[in-house]
């Protein structure tokens, strides 16, 4: 490897990492109920975002409609609660960044751990999805330039996803577009990877 090649694998490298702290920002953000640091960890040429059903936001006045617009506290909660929110769990990261080093598309698990008041009943709750994210560099600065969470069920915790996949669905009347990719379980959908096979190249 030439000192160019080596020099190259540094920058993608660390490119990589800066992905992984944007993607965890986010989980600890959305955790805390941090909507404004939310928002600016998106570029304003977003592309689009779109979390279970939904729907389909596009652009970053769409970025604004989702986490700005309809905050999900009750009336009444305050910006911290005392128990866990929405406690996001993301692993198992594939991460692609372009030759170019200007964009980037990432891949992850995540489990939610949620606790919240739903119809005045504090409610608990098991979720499982993935992320098919694609991010920017501007500045100096990697962003998120689309963002699409695929759920797989959204489960009571005494009950489980066998019995229940499902608690409900949270649709949106100000979504731009109705949700392209919700498939959820026992579908069978699994979320097209972004990234090519190891070996072959497909």
């Amino acid at each position: 490897m030439t000192l160019e090649e080596l020099e190259r694998e540094v920058v993608r490298l660390e490119d990589i990492q800066a992905i992984k702290d944007l993607q965890c920002k986010y989980g600890y953000y959305m955790d805390s109920h941090h909507r404004d640091e939310v928002y600016d960890l998106f570029s304003d040429d977003t592309e689009s975002i779109e979390i279970e059903s939904t729907g389909l936001f596009l652009g970053k006045k769409g970025v604004g409609k989702f986490f700005l617009d309809n905050d999900l506290l009750e009336p009444g909660q305050t910006k911290t609660p005392g128990w866990i929110n929405i406690l996001i769990i993301m692993d198992g990261a594939v991460i692609d960044v372009d030759p170019s080093g200007a964009t980037a598309k990432g891949r992850w698990t995540t489990w939610l751990a949620e606790a919240m008041i739903v119809g005045g009943i504090p409610r608990q709750q098991w979720v499982q999805g993935y992320y098919e994210n694609e991010y920017v560099k501007e500045d100096g600065k990697w962003l998120f330039k689309k963002l699409h969470w695929n759920v797989t069920f959204f489960t009571s915790f005494e009950r489980g996803w066998l019995n229940v996949p499902l608690l409900g669905l949270l649709n949106r009347p100000d979504a731009d577009a109705p949700a392209p990719h919700f498939h959820p379980y026992p579908s069978g959908y699994r979320l097209p990877y972004s990234f090519a096979h190891p070996v072959t190249g497909e």
